[in-house]
């Protein structure tokens, strides 16, 4: 019995003893995991001699190498450790000394980072001594070279030179083993710069046109110091200049034109400077793009460092909430100086195919796929709580058009043109009025709006009472501004839109109307047509021939008559002067001289003259005006209808009327900037010749675009007509005689000018505070 319960106690301490021992590993194990976890326990500063500020981080154990990275806007210094925790007592140290301005210490991920903010970029050079992390600034004195003459460039030379000296005195020096330069395969230039150092500090910037590279503490063989000259390659680079200049070398790139954009790259020491042509179209577009981006201007300069480090860095420095999916993986070399950080952060994003979404305060940056799932569920999640969301109804006054135009609107419909005055919307798929293609026609006014597809009932009142159908369906549901559920009803007496709809809908409907239901801009669009007209003819001509006195008295040797039979004076009887040797008289001659000039036997030698002279001015001056509102078309005519008759085997005569009147036609359009556009036609009909029964139409017309400022007057256009004519008849050989060639000879002159001018003026009708009250 007593061995039985020996056996009991043995088997009843076993587990114990294994409870005890698993305890006791647990313990060493947890104490060997702390005491190999390092800490930072104290964080110190020291002046040092040349105005150098020192900072010391200590550590409780062997300290790691950070990974140390900076941004000159703002001017910051960072330092990444792995595996340390901080066993500081606060997370910001104020220090406010020389180019200091305080240290942050941010632990994250397994991470701990040590961000030095600082009022100016200064060099600066770190290293690691057993446990302790030293950082060592350069004075603000060292620097900046004291400048006694600030206007002449060989003292700003020399500052620059002092501080490329004193930065110089913080980098290890370095190199460059080679330049070449090849064209990309879309006319990119490329300058490829090989380094001796991956981590050489190249800073870029444009001036002059120019863009300049500069190399800080780098050394540049003799052989590569030179100009290139590479404009045969047809890029946008035309040459550049490499010259070292003790601790800094410098590359000036000259270009061909401004139509380019750079950027560069680093991949194992090699550094490429890319220069992309651009088109005008696309330089353009980049210049307006500038404006997008209002963020604070900053500089980063990384070298292979990760993504997440990036948006922490941009994050801290906005203050605002970013949030970095698990997606955001990878590494990235950048160099960006002096851009706004929204721009920065969208390069960034475009380079690894990331995309950034905004929802409240909060900024969520993760790959495009991601973002696009996000924004699906929310349109489905907003679809789901707005069948839920309950409706509300609104009575909304419309002031400066009709309600069914806006009702139509909300219905993405044709709003009526608003009064024929293009301001409807385009519609997919068409809705017929009478609900013909809608698939319903109803009793008792009924109207059908929309195209084919399912049919909604939509109740209410409109007008008088009519009760409205609407076909849902096809593409007309993209541009309406309802939802499935609401109703829109117009009362026409007080032209008052009744709207029934969620909350979120009546917003945005509001908003609609509130921007739309404004009064219009008028103008007064005035024209003149002018017509001109200078006439003048001139037609001289010669009766001559012989005729026989009828009864002749004794003694009578000279006449003087006219075309009249009956002779003036000198001859008893009558003359028949209707034969001639020579006819040719003027065609309608306001007067004539006859005379006769010898007499032998019982004839007599007869000779008539005969003129014309006309002479006319005129000047017709027509002056249509009419007033609309911007972009509505208007017109005014005035004048007659011509009837004139057609016939046909069928119809037997028919008459017709045809139009002889002036006219204006306009469509006007004010703009910002306080011109009008205009499409014009302007036409000044008058009847003209007949040809038998019918009678002609003489025609003047314009028609055109054009753009006048408020108040100016332009000559859209004229036509200048000249009909200049000498017409000469004569008697060969007589006509050509000297001295009597004019008694053989008819002249008709001729000089008719006419000039069209069409003028136009704008005015735009600029009402009163009291009037628009």
């Amino acid at each position: 019995m007593s061995i039985q319960g020996s056996n009991n106690m043995n088997r009843a301490t076993k587990p114990l003893w294994k409870t005890i021992v698993a305890g006791l590993f647990l313990c060493v194990f947890q104490f060997a995991v702390q005491a190999n976890e390092t800490q930072i326990q104290n964080l110190d500063f020291t002046r040092l001699s040349g105005g150098r500020l020192q900072l010391q981080l200590e550590l409780d154990g062997p300290a790691p190498a950070p990974r140390v990275f900076h941004t000159d806007n703002p001017a910051r210094i960072a330092l990444d450790f792995s595996g340390v925790k901080s066993g500081l007592s606060k997370k910001k140290f104020p220090i406010n000394l020389d180019a200091a301005d305080s240290v942050y210490v941010a632990e994250s991920g397994g991470r701990l980072r040590v961000v030095i903010n600082l009022t100016s970029s200064v060099p600066y050079e770190t290293r690691t001594e057993g446990n302790k992390v030293f950082v060592t600034l350069a004075g603000a004195a060292q620097v900046e070279a004291p400048v006694v003459r600030p206007e002449t460039s060989i003292v700003a030379t020399a500052a620059q030179q002092a501080r490329s000296d004193v930065m110089a005195q913080f980098l290890p020096e370095q190199g460059i083993n080679g330049l070449d330069f090849r064209r990309g395969p879309r006319g990119e230039g490329r300058i490829l710069i090989s380094l001796a150092e991956a981590n050489t500090m190249v800073n870029t910037r444009e001036i002059g046109g120019k863009v300049e590279i500069y190399f800080v503490n780098t050394r540049l063989p003799e052989r590569l110091s030179k100009r290139y000259d590479v404009s045969e390659f047809a890029t946008p680079v035309k040459s550049f200049d490499a010259v070292s200049s003790r601790q800094e070398t410098k590359i000036t790139v000259d270009l061909q034109s401004p139509l380019y954009e750079y950027s560069q790259f680093q991949s194992e020491g090699l550094l490429t400077v890319e220069f992309r042509p651009l088109t005008q179209a696309e330089k353009d577009l980049k210049d307006s793009q500038k404006d997008r981006y209002t963020g604070d201007r900053l500089s980063l300069n990384f070298q292979d460092i990760e993504i997440r480090s990036v948006i922490t860095l941009l994050s801290e420095f906005t203050g605002q909430n970013v949030v970095a999916g698990d997606e955001v993986t990878g590494r990235i070399t950048l160099k960006l100086d002096d851009v706004p950080w929204d721009e920065a952060l969208d390069f960034m994003m475009m380079t690894k195919g990331l995309e950034k979404y905004q929802t409240g305060n909060v900024t969520l940056i993760a790959p495009v796929g991601k973002i696009k799932e996000y924004k699906e569920k929310q349109r489905e999640t907003e679809k789901v709580v707005e069948q839920l969301e309950p409706l509300r109804t609104e009575y909304i006054k419309i002031n400066y058009a009709r309600a069914e135009n806006f009702r139509n609107l909300l219905y993405g419909m044709d709003a009526g043109s608003f009064g024929q005055c293009g301001m409807g919307v385009g519609q997919g798929g068409g809705g017929i009025q009478g609900g013909l293609m809608g698939g319903m026609q109803g009793m008792g006014g009924m109207q059908g709006m929309g195209g084919m597809g399912g049919m909604q009932g939509i109740r209410g009142m409109q007008g008088a009472g009519g009760v409205q159908g609407r076909t849902g369906g096809g593409d007309d549901d993209r541009f309406t501004m309802m939802s499935p559920r609401g109703t829109v009803v117009v009362d026409g007496r007080t032209n008052t839109l009744i709207v029934r709809e969620t909350a979120s809908r009546l917003e945005e409907i509001r908003k609609l109307i509130a921007k739309l239901d404004i009064p219009v801009r008028q103008v007064m669009i005035e024209s003149r047509v002018v017509i001109a007209s200078n006439n003048f003819a001139r037609d001289l001509g010669v009766r001559f021939g012989v005729t026989k006195a009828a009864e002749v008295g004794s003694g009578k040797s000279f006449a003087l008559g006219g075309r009249d039979p009956r002779p003036s004076a000198g001859i008893d009887g009558s003359l028949d002067m209707s034969s001639m040797l020579v006819d040719l008289a003027a065609s309608n001659p306001y007067g004539a001289l006859g005379m006769t000039l010898a007499r032998a036997a019982d004839y007599v030698l007869n000779l008539e003259i005969t003129a014309l002279q006309d002479e006319g001015k005129a000047e017709l001056l027509s002056n249509p005006r009419v007033m609309t509102t911007d972009r509505c078309q208007a017109s005014i005519k005035l004048g007659e209808q011509i009837p004139y008759q057609t016939s046909s085997a069928n119809t037997g005569p028919v008459t017709q009327l045809i139009d002889a009147v002036l006219e204006l036609n306009v469509l006007p359009q004010i703009t910002p900037s306080g011109s009008v556009i205009m499409d014009l036609r302007v036409t000044k009909d008058a009847p003209g010749r007949a040809v038998g029964d019918q009678i002609g139409i003489d025609t003047r017309e314009i028609q055109t675009n054009v753009q006048v400022m408020d108040g100016e007057t332009v000559v859209l256009g004229g036509v200048f007509e000249g009909d200049q004519r000498e017409d000469i008849g004569k008697i060969p050989f007589f006509g050509d005689l000297p001295g009597i060639g004019f008694l053989f000879t008819r002249t008709e002159i001729l000089d008719n000018k006419t000039e069209l001018l069409i003028f136009v003026t704008p005015k735009i009708v600029h009402e009163n505070l009291s009037g628009a009250n």
